[in-house]
């Protein structure tokens, strides 16, 4: 932006690094900026792609990719095949087009390469926005006059909170404002304490019965995820790898499943929470937004109503399966290439004391591998072990809640990468435009 306001004279072109800024004047002339809600590497989701290209389609807006550096032959082999270039895209209203060009042209006497997308164009526009760094946008009195949900679009004219580093009461939900994380307070896994600290969310009042909070060990250091369209693969480097690294493809799932659980990672992440539930102003619980109506959601609540079908004779009042450790490792196979991994769990029945502060009583241990897709009982802990009847059938529990045992490597895995950063570029707009839709969910459960 600092070498553009050399080129570009005010009257035609105003710059404003955050156009949420509550100082910003008058909208004399138009103006390039970006927005507080969308920093760096804030990748549309897979709703914001979908708002922004049926926008496209019919014509409101338009797209100018930018890239850092002079592009090789082919403008999106560049942009989707090297991490250390700046991938900028800016939305704007067909009306300003004239002024888009006017960016795309000074852009590249700075040395950056600007591609303008038209309808006319064999590329894909959606997958340039999918896969942006940056997202700007040009905000002008036509730009305002559109009636879209395109993100970059519907946050034009809004200020900051004072106080705030949003326009947003409340920042993580902002994609669904009936959502509250108040009451009870976000929840947390690690606040479920152990066998040595047994006193943990000040409510009995559980979101759910469901926390998944690990974050995944690997083997080596990723350094890109690939989607092929069916299955994912995994790049990085170790100590051995050499300069060409090594490849290592991930176990196949249902694409529709993945990107349920990456959708929930993601989620997870934003909200501070490992539930896998929401809970909106009225305290109603539902299966999240990332699960609703999903096959993946549908197998969660299904493992949520096993604990109590094996152990109903409990004088406890709610159960959660947590999980506890996730590894992921190379195949077993000498000269394979697969990742596999294990995911340790806790099946843990909570009560409350006198205090109303809930507290593990009984807690049972497992551990599932993704090679064989079985679990083992390791055993159990808390004051309430002496209860557990020989009869119980624990194995049979184990074995139940399997799938959601890979659902959690899965969701720990995406955890890892999200965290670390590791750049998911290519295949990440075919993922995102996947249908996950599935088996109905109810809205509330027990």
């Amino acid at each position: 932006m600092q070498a553009l306001a050399g080129e570009i004279h005010a009257t035609e072109l105003q710059l404003a690094p955050n156009l949420n800024e509550r100082e910003l004047g008058s909208l004399d002339a138009p103006r390039l900026g970006g927005f507080a809600d969308l920093p760096v590497g804030a990748y549309p989701d897979s709703a914001e792609i979908e708002a922004w290209e049926t926008a496209y389609r019919a014509r409101e807006i338009g797209g100018l990719a930018v890239i850092s550096g002079a592009a090789d032959a082919s403008f999106l082999r560049s942009w989707l095949g090297d991490f250390n270039r700046e991938r900028l895209f800016v939305s704007y209203a067909v009306e300003d087009e004239e002024t888009a060009l006017l960016v795309a042209q000074i852009a590249g006497q700075q040395g950056w390469e600007a591609l303008p997308l038209r309808l006319d164009d064999t590329s894909s526009a959606g997958e340039f926005y999918a896969t942006a760094q940056y997202r700007l946008a040009i905000d002008s009195r036509a730009a305002r006059r559109l009636r879209t949900d395109v993100t970059e679009m519907e946050l034009l004219g809004e200020r900051l909170r004072r106080d705030s580093a949003s326009v947003f009461r409340d920042p993580p939900n902002r994609d669904d404002r009936s959502l509250s994380r108040n009451e009870p307070r976000i929840f947390r896994k690690i606040t479920l304490g152990d066998e040595f600290n047994q006193p943990t969310i000040e409510e009995i009042v559980v979101p759910g019965g469901i926390a998944l909070g690990e974050v995944a060990e690997l083997d080596f250091v990723p350094t890109e995820l690939v989607f092929d369209g069916d299955s994912f693969m995994l790049h990085g480097i170790d100590s051995a790898s050499g300069p060409n690294g090594i490849s290592r493809r991930l176990p196949s799932e249902d694409p529709a499943t993945l990107k349920s659980l990456f959708d929930l990672s993601s989620r997870s992440i934003r909200t501070r929470s490992d539930a896998v539930v929401d809970l909106d102003i009225d305290r109603r619980v539902s299966i999240s937004s990332a699960l609703r109506d999903t096959d993946a959601g549908y197998a969660f609540l299904f493992a949520d109503t096993l604990p109590f079908e094996h152990l109903d004779y409990l004088p406890v009042t709610k159960s959660v399966i947590i999980d506890t450790d996730v590894i992921w490792n190379r195949s077993g196979v000498a000269s394979g290439s697969l990742q596999e991994f294990e995911t340790a769990f806790e099946v843990r029945f909570l009560s409350a004391d006198s205090m109303r502060i809930a507290q593990t009583r009984l807690a049972l241990e497992y551990e599932y591998g993704s090679a064989d897709g079985t679990v083992r009982y390791g055993g159990n802990w808390g004051r309430y072990s002496s209860r557990l009847r020989e009869s119980t059938d624990v194995d049979s529990l184990g074995m139940g809640l399997a799938e959601l045992a890979r659902y959690a490597g899965w969701v720990a895995l995406f955890r890892r990468l999200e965290q670390d950063a590791v750049p998911f570029l290519k295949g990440r707009y075919q993922f995102m435009k996947i249908d996950k839709t599935g088996r109905e969910t109810p809205r509330r459960f027990r």
